[in-house]
């Protein structure tokens, strides 16, 4: 499952082309909606992925005044902002919003497929201690989104409203002291369990099964694949300046974007 991140990650990183941008963002998705564990919602890192395209879109088109077609002109005597806003300005937006959906969305297995024990199992001996506080930060956001829940319906049935910034402190200040307290609790529990205390033990190790293998195959392929177009000069990264065209794409790297799905498909067949 990490292999699989990582390479779905490079290939995000290794192109700045939306077509394959695009091609990875669905077979993360896929992905994701196959491997999720009961009773994980998908709402905030859709609202994530969708809001965070919007700001990239937002802040190109504010600051960046540069291409031939113009969609609105904004006031020279507004500062920085100030200037034409053209379509060019507003696709690169778009291809870097993708890119950051893309990234978010291919190491989201790493908090909803995977538990943060399987993800310290993973690690070498060497990086457990490292791991351990990733799980353990992993395993924080949500702690801290379902008290800020809490707190928030316990607090609106206490006849609490918004009303403006210092009305917040009434949330936020529990919020955080609980979090604070579970942190307690959980540096606790792991010295009452002898954490550090010697080599990190299991009662069983785990086993490849025939998906996982696959996954494992399919990462290394299309990364692989993805790293020998770049040096060769298949994978042609795209830039809208100074006019829009549509993205150069090779078969070979497509196929090595839809080969990240397969694993998904083979889960639902299983």
């Amino acid at each position: 499952m990490s292999a699989w991140s990582a390479s779905g990650l490079l290939i995000v990183i290794l192109s700045n082309n939306p077509a394959y941008r695009v091609l990875v963002l669905l077979a993360a998705l896929n992905f994701v909606v196959a491997y999720r564990r009961q009773r994980t919602t998908l709402r905030p890192l859709l609202l994530f992925v969708g809001v965070g395209t919007l700001i990239s879109i937002a802040v190109s088109l504010l600051l960046s005044h540069t291409g031939a077609h113009v969609l609105l002109i904004v006031p020279a005597a507004i500062p920085v902002l100030g200037g034409p806003m053209t379509l060019e300005s507003a696709l690169y937006g778009v291809s870097a919003g993708l890119g950051i959906s893309a990234g978010a969305m291919v190491v989201a297995p790493l908090s909803l497929v995977l538990e943060p024990n399987d993800l310290v199992d993973t690690l070498p001996a060497p990086l457990h201690r490292t791991g351990t506080t990733l799980a353990a930060s992993l395993n924080l956001i949500p702690g801290i989104s379902r008290s800020l829940t809490s707190v928030r319906e316990a607090q609106t049935m206490r006849g609490w409203r918004p009303r403006g910034l210092r009305s917040f402190s009434q949330i936020l200040v529990p919020v955080t002291l609980t979090a604070l307290e579970n942190s307690i609790q959980l540096a606790e529990t792991m010295e009452a369990r002898g954490y550090g205390s010697g080599p990190r033990t299991r009662m069983s190790r785990p086993r490849l099964h025939g998906v996982d293998v696959l996954t494992l195959a399919c990462a290394s392929i299309a990364v692989l694949a993805f790293i020998a177009g770049r040096f060769s000069g298949a994978v042609v990264d795209w830039y809208p300046y100074p006019t829009p065209t549509w993205p150069a794409v090779d078969a070979v790297m497509v196929a090595a974007c839809l080969l990240l799905a397969l694993p998904a498909i083979a889960r639902r067949h299983d």
